[in-house]
C-alpha cells in the first residue's frame, strides 16, 4: 500500500508493506509487515509490524510500537511501550512514555524514556533521560563534550562506560581509566550504578558498585563499593570507598 501526499490508514490487519510519502495518519490499531514513512505520520493506536517501522522525518504514535526494527531519522514520540526484537536505531530524537525493550538501542542525539529500558547493548551519543532502570550487558554513553544534563533512575550491566569526548582529550593518564574509557555534560543517577566493569566520568550518583571501577573526572559519588580493582581521578569527589 502506497500513499503519496496525504492520507490515512484504517485500523485492522494489513498483510502488506505500508509506505507513506508526505503526511499520513493511522486511525487505530494496525498489524502489517512494515510501515515506512517519509515526512510525517501520526498513529492513534498500537503499531505492530513483523518487519520494520522506518520514519524519515517525524512521527507521533499515541500508543505502543512493536516491530523487528525501529529506525528513525529525525524525531519520534511514542506514548506507550516500544519493543524491537532486533534494534532501535535513532538519528535525532526519540521519546517513549512507557518502557523500552530491544536487542540493540543505538541513538545519536537525544533519548527520553518514561519507564525502564532493557537491551543487550546500549550505544548513546548525546543525551539520555530514563526514569527507571537502564539495564544492558554493554552500555556505552558518550556525551560528546556537550553541556547537557541527563538523568537516569539506575544503571545496571556487565560493562558500563560513560564518558565525554573532549576533542580527543583523554580523561586521565591513569592506565585503567585510559584503557576502559579512552576519552569524556553531567549524568545524574538517582539510585545506583552496578556492573562488573564500570568506567565513568561526569556522573553524579549516590552509589557505584562493581568488580573493577574507574571513577573519572567531574564525578560526584557518595559511596563506591568494589571487589577487585579501583582507580579514582584526582578531580573526582568520592565520599566513601569500601572493598567488598
Amino acid at each position: 500500500m502506497n500513499i503519496s501526499g496525504s492520507g490515512h490508514i484504517s485500523a485492522g490487519e494489513h498483510n502488506e508493506r505500508i509506505s507513506i510519502s508526505g503526511s499520513g495518519r493511522v486511525d487505530g490499531n494496525i498489524r502489517c509487515i512494515a510501515l515506512h514513512c517519509s515526512g510525517s505520520v501520526r498513529g492513534e493506536g498500537n503499531i505492530t509490524c513483523s518487519e520494520d517501522v522506518r520514519v524519515s522525518g517525524s512521527a507521533h504514535f499515541n500508543k505502543s510500537v512493536d516491530a523487528d526494527v525501529v529506525s528513525v531519522s529525525g524525531s519520534v514520540k511514542v506514548g506507550g511501550d516500544v519493543t524491537a526484537k532486533t534494534a532501535i536505531k535513532i538519528s535525532g530524537s526519540f521519546g517513549c512514555g512507557g518502557s523500552l525493550k530491544a536487542s540493540l538501542l543505538s541513538c545519536s542525539g537525544a533519548v527520553d524514556i518514561g519507564g525502564e529500558a532493557e537491551a543487550d547493548e546500549v550505544r548513546i551519543s548525546g543525551r539520555i533521560n530514563c526514569a527507571g532502570l537502564l539495564n544492558a550487558e554493554k552500555i556505552d554513553i558518550r556525551m560528546d563534550g556537550f553541556n547537557i544534563n541527563s538523568k537516569i533512575g539506575s544503571i545496571g550491566g556487565s560493562e558500563i562506560k560513560i564518558h565525554n569526548d573532549r576533542k580527543g582529550e583523554k580523561i586521565s593518564r591513569l592506565p585503567l581509566l585510559s584503557k576502559l574509557v579512552g576519552a569524556g555534560g553531567k549524568i545524574i543517577v538517582d539510585e545506583l550504578i552496578e556492573g562488573d566493569i564500570v568506567a565513568i566520568e561526569c556522573v553524579k550518583a549516590p552509589r557505584v558498585v562493581g568488580r573493577v571501577i574507574a571513577i573519572g573526572a567531574d564525578c560526584e559519588i557518595d559511596l563506591v563499593q568494589y571487589s577487585e580493582e579501583i582507580e579514582i581521578h584526582p578531580d573526582a569527589k568520592v565520599e566513601k570507598i569500601e572493598k567488598i
